[in-house]
């Protein structure tokens, strides 16, 4: 079975690029919004890097669920968006 969209659906998120998070787990990253890139089906995926250049790609609902969990906390400093990317 095959999805076929007739309009690309229009996704609002709040994240940026730029935006730092720290995340709670052991390893403590810190995290950088590098990216946001809609794929051909209209899906909406955060690149996040971590300081030592790893990424790692997520749907933005994953990430912004992880956000409202507690998961992700916001971090007190963030980088002007020409640098994120």
């Amino acid at each position: 079975m095959v999805a076929v969209f007739h309009t690309r659906p229009v996704f609002a998120t709040f994240l940026t690029p730029g935006q730092r998070f720290q995340s709670s787990d052991s390893l403590n990253a810190d995290l950088t919004v590098a990216r946001l890139v809609t794929d051909r089906l209209g899906l909406l995926h955060v690149t996040l890097r971590d300081d030592n250049g790893h990424e790692v790609s997520a749907f933005a609902e994953q990430v912004e669920v992880a956000i409202a969990e507690g998961h992700l906390m916001p971090s007190v400093e963030s980088l002007p968006p020409s640098l994120a990317c």
